[in-house]
């Protein structure tokens, strides 16, 4: 890491989400670098450079990457469908705001539950069942930054102490693949695909409802 800051220089060397972000983007095209939290033979804050990719600095190839494979709008549809268009870190839905944030507006993106630099070092396949929804704000944070997801026995040992009522409402939330919504839950989710204007106009009309104007 030292090495890292020393090369990238005092712009990106004091600024450690930039060269968390410059990371990410190397192992998106092919540089493998697997750092402790990958291998924990290497010491804390080391990274280990294990296959060069891309040199996305010069143009012409950072043109061939860009133009590479991404997530088509099928593929796309098929994730968010799946997951209720919501993220599944943190749970907010599209156009949403970030708990005591009003005004700010999540936007959803595909990511990966296991980073595919990860998977590539284990040689290990990435498909459908390791992509899920996430907010841009947490596709930002969470790639290579976490370690391995959940894991099944961890998960059931945590459930086993469950009281049958929670079970039983657990296990609906399982089937139906999300946590059940009151009928204003709903009302609320759709309200908020509306038009500004439209928005704005719906207001005004529960307001009318409520004998406000």
């Amino acid at each position: 890491m030292r090495e890292l800051r020393l090369a990238l220089g005092p712009d990106v060397a004091d600024n450690s989400e930039h060269l968390n972000r410059r990371l990410r983007k190397l192992r998106e095209f092919d540089w493998i670098i697997p750092s402790y939290k990958d291998d924990r033979t290497l010491p804390q804050d080391t990274y280990r450079l294990e296959a060069k990719g891309r040199r996305l600095w010069l143009a012409t190839e950072r043109k061939r990457a860009n133009a590479g494979p991404k997530f088509s709008q099928r593929t796309r549809r098929i994730v968010l469908d799946r997951d209720g268009h919501r993220c599944k870190v943190c749970g907010v839905g599209a156009g949403e705001s970030y708990p005591g944030e009003p005004g700010s507006k999540a936007k959803l993106t595909i990511g990966h539950r296991v980073p595919q630099e990860r998977l590539r070092a284990r040689g290990a396949a990435d498909d459908i069942d390791n992509w899920r929804t996430e907010c841009a704000r947490c596709n930002e944070t969470v790639r290579n930054e976490l370690p391995d997801p959940e894991q099944y026995d961890e998960v059931t040992a945590e459930i086993k102490q469950l009281r049958k009522a929670d079970l039983t409402l657990l296990l609906n939330w399982l089937r139906t693949g999300e946590r059940s919504r009151s009928k204003l839950d709903r009302a609320y989710d759709r309200a908020r695909q509306l038009s500004h204007a439209e928005h704005a106009t719906l207001i005004a009309y529960v307001e009318k409802l409520l004998g406000y104007s």
